[in-house]
């Protein structure tokens, strides 16, 4: 994919067009339903950040994400959506690149989330670029994942 990416803050005025997203069944069945309480809170967000991803000026991914807190080092992210009709085209995992180019990790910290158990093709998309999956859920239905920088894995 050549075209760059221009990650900003998410603004309310992206919403519309993000909400329309979950007409789609699969991303409203993996991620959904979406809600005007989802965006209150996103707007609100002080512990991280919500991107909304554009790509040719058009709204293409949403990535959200939760800084490192005290007493939780890590970078946690909390939100990956990419665009129904953009999937299966590398978009996701030019966002995910440059996602941790822009918060890359300092000494012992790594990035982490979780899936949804069902969510097969999620889990396989980020073990394809290094994260380690967990192999059982936690008692939500929920599998860890994590990634490490390489010089950190081991």
């Amino acid at each position: 994919m050549d075209n760059q990416l221009t990650f900003s803050k998410f603004k309310e005025e992206d919403f519309t067009e993000y909400k329309s997203w979950y007409k789609d069944n699969l991303l409203n069945k993996e991620l959904g339903p979406m809600d005007d309480e989802w965006l209150e809170h996103a707007l609100k967000e002080r512990n991280g950040q919500q991107y909304s991803v554009f790509q040719e000026g058009k709204l293409i991914a949403v990535v959200g994400m939760m800084f490192p807190i005290e007493g939780y080092p890590d970078l946690y992210l909390t939100d990956f959506a990419i665009k129904p009709d953009s999937r299966y085209q590398g978009i996701g995992s030019e966002v995910l690149k440059e996602l941790i180019r822009l918060h890359p990790l300092k000494s012992g910290q790594s990035w982490k989330a979780v899936v949804n158990v069902r969510n097969t093709k999620a889990a396989a998309f980020f073990k394809k670029h290094g994260w380690s999956v967990s192999d059982e859920p936690d008692e939500h239905g929920m599998l860890a994942i994590q990634y490490k920088k390489s010089s950190q894995k081991g």
